[in-house]
């Protein structure tokens, strides 16, 4: 028997979770992942209740789990339950993987990684340079996005969300000129001119409501890059493309970010 196949009565499992979790692509990706490399895993669905997350994560300790994959409600949660975090999630004050070692629950974060490699891909670091770029959330995403911007040096960022207060107390705390919050009520005006709209809010999942918002007023060869993906086809994508700009689906990210997450579930 290989190495690769591994001991056949030694299923690694991994799952993700979250509040709710059954819209997930997740398992499909990771099963696939697994079927394709001949691994001995399993990859599956938990839906853990925010006030019982603490003791959920802490939990898998005592579990052959191998990791997790955390998802929306949970993330910041999963940050406070790690028992050390990585530079990547201490960067965002928020965990998307949580997984096991030397006894040790570890808390990272592949959410920056996820979100850059797809816009890097489509649209270029030239085009980022010189564009501004309206963000919509204020949440665990958002942060991601945020500090993969910066990173890349976008020289103006625009934070908008439903709840006003989220908005400025984010761009309060990492306190940079080129970023700044702007008001729901003009949230037209802020998404005016700009090269790139990225949509870091649950708005537009299935279940949700979709985005209010008028992409007229955007340039012609505008982006839009969409985090949600279920559907595949967001509210605010199709809107997009029947004005005529170029899209990125949240599928895109889910792979990006899921890659890391795989090799440290299952080696």
């Amino acid at each position: 028997m290989s190495a690769r196949q591994g001991h056949k009565g030694l299923l690694k499992l991994a799952g993700v979770a979250g509040w709710p979790v059954h819209h997930s692509l997740s398992p499909f990706l990771h099963n696939y992942w697994l079927k394709k490399s001949n691994l001995n895993g399993a990859y599956t669905l938990f839906a853990v209740h925010p006030d019982e997350a603490n003791y959920a994560f802490q939990s898998l300790k005592r579990t052959t789990i191998s990791g997790l994959n955390i998802t929306i409600p949970l993330k910041g949660l999963a940050y406070g339950a790690a028992d050390e975090v990585t530079s990547d999630a201490r960067k965002l004050g928020v965990c998307n993987v949580l997984y096991k070692k030397q006894g040790k629950l570890i808390g990272h974060n592949t959410d920056m990684e996820g979100f850059a490699s797809p816009l890097l891909h489509h649209i270029g670091h030239n085009f980022i340079l010189n564009n501004t770029v309206t963000l919509i959330g204020a949440g665990g995403a958002a942060r991601a996005v945020l500090g993969s911007l910066l990173a890349l040096g976008v020289p103006e960022i625009r934070l908008l969300n439903r709840t006003d207060e989220r908005a400025k107390q984010l761009a309060t705390n990492i306190n940079i000129p080129s970023l700044y919050a702007c008001e729901w009520v003009k949230r037209q005006q802020a998404i005016a001119g700009t090269g790139l709209l990225i949509n870091a809010s649950s708005a537009g999942m299935s279940g949700y409501d979709a985005l209010d918002v008028d992409l007229s007023l955007m340039p012609d060869d505008a982006w839009i890059y969409d985090l949600v993906y279920t559907p595949l086809l967001t509210p605010l994508m199709r809107k997009a493309q029947n004005r005529g700009l170029r899209t990125i689906g949240g599928l895109d990210m889910l792979i990006a970010q899921a890659r890391p997450s795989f090799k440290l579930f299952y080696g």
